[in-house]
């Protein structure tokens, strides 16, 4: 249920005030292990509780059981997606090591799971018509500049119709295989990963710096790219949206370094590239402080010479929903002396459902209100109907996805809209 009674006609900050009591911090709060920065009041009394309780001289404290918490990356820790940042940096800047063999042949699929096109919302397209565009493009694209010999400067490549339409499909087939019943985000994921293929760790996270760094930069806005109407084609016309910038949470930095303080143990579980939440979260680099060994997401393989083959690693969890569960189980539960749940997660999505419903003795669930439906809006529902309860399950934290920036409340605004909404 959207909130529609909350429609903003004045200058946001003023209008918060005037319209909503809930997004109005309270500063006489008592002391506290958190900064207040910009927590809803309850949230804020609810975390410090947590981390009062279960920290360092905390009454359930157990130093031969350091408790630990797990928190999903994006739209959770930062703000939007740096997964997908990556590849539309990767793509505009065509940073490909494939060959165009290895292209066709490695990246493209004319039969998916016994499925042989997109959804209706992606205009029913036969993946062997979008994928023989994208052969088309990439040969062009690697004959005329991706290739060791290709004559043509970055400015020239940039104004032809082949690069227009590459940049373009590449993200409507990812998206389209995420929302296509039969294929979802269990192949898309990883498929988004393999465009990576030829670089090694450390080039995939020296793009994936420059790539954080000019979103972290640039413009929070919503963005269309559409294929060009002059280049001929076999799947016409398609248009892909997406919200661009990135943005840090201090509340989520300070929130890490918090739990750390106090002896709790903090672990990302992502459904990202590894070596790339590694550079976002990364000791010494953006104010998060994460070492490597305590991120858990997705990795894929590579061969004798280091270099990323279009291949999920071998033996590993594809860490999105279910999977989640299961790496926490592999990597910590299974360790020694973390034979235990975890104390508190965080989450924004139905990706982060599981992780934050199916382990019985976690304590607490910070979810980001993204106004969402599905299994989310199931949590989100609940923490509403906790708001007066003395010890939620589950808490809901709003943030103006304008700005980049933390509300102190549970309401959030949505990109592009100037209205507080609390429920989908």
């Amino acid at each position: 249920m959207k909130i529609s009674n909350m429609i903003l006609s004045f200058p946001t900050t003023a209008i918060l005030l005037m319209l909503s009591s809930s997004c109005v911090k309270d500063e006489t709060l008592i002391s506290s292990s958190l900064d207040r920065l910009n927590w809803s009041e309850r949230n804020f009394s609810m975390l410090n509780q947590l981390i009062n309780d279960y920290g360092i001289n905390g009454k359930y404290y157990n130093n031969n059981k350091i408790p630990y918490v797990v928190l999903d990356w994006d739209q959770t820790c930062a703000h939007f997606d740096v997964e997908e940042s990556v590849m539309r940096y990767q793509l505009t800047n065509l940073r490909f090591k494939m060959t165009k063999d290895q292209f066709q042949n490695d990246i493209l699929k004319d039969n998916i799971y016994g499925v042989t096109k997109l959804s209706e919302a992606y205009q029913n397209i036969l993946f062997t018509d979008i994928n023989i565009d994208l052969v088309n493009d990439y040969n062009f694209l690697y004959d005329n500049f991706i290739g060791s010999n290709g004559p043509m400067s970055f400015e020239e490549i940039k104004a032809t119709p082949q690069y227009s339409d590459f940049i373009t499909k590449i993200p409507f087939l990812y998206d389209g295989y995420c929302e296509t019943s039969g294929i979802g985000a269990d192949y898309g994921y990883p498929w988004l990963l393999y465009l990576l293929a030829g670089h090694t760790i450390d080039e995939v996270k020296s793009l994936a710096k420059e790539a954080i760094s000019n979103e972290l930069g640039n413009k929070l806005s919503k963005q269309t790219w559409q294929s060009p109407a002059g280049l001929q084609t076999n799947a016409g016309i398609v248009s892909y949206s997406y919200k661009s910038g990135l943005r840090v949470f201090p509340e989520m930095q300070n929130l890490i370094s918090t739990f750390k303080a106090h002896g709790i143990d903090v672990y990302i579980v992502s459904a990202s590239y590894k070596p790339v939440v590694e550079v976002f979260s990364g000791v010494g680099n953006y104010g998060y402080n994460v070492p490597s060994e305590n991120v858990i997401a997705m990795e894929l393989e590579t061969d004798d010479a280091g270099k990323i083959l279009p291949e999920y690693k071998a033996g590993w969890i594809k860490t999105q929903r279910q999977g989640k569960v299961d790496a926490i189980y592999k990597v910590i539960k299974e360790g020694p002396g973390k034979n235990r749940d975890p104390l508190f997660s965080a989450g924004d999505s139905d990706g982060d459902y599981e992780m934050s419903t199916l382990f019985p003795d976690m304590k607490l669930t910070l979810i980001w209100n993204r106004v969402k439906g599905g299994d989310i809006g199931k949590l989100c529902k609940q923490a509403v109907d906790e708001m007066n309860s003395s010890a939620p399950r589950y808490i809901l934290q709003g943030r103006n996805e304008n700005s980049g920036m933390v509300l102190p409340c549970s309401e959030s605004i949505l990109l592009g809209k100037t209205e507080l909404q609390l429920l989908y």
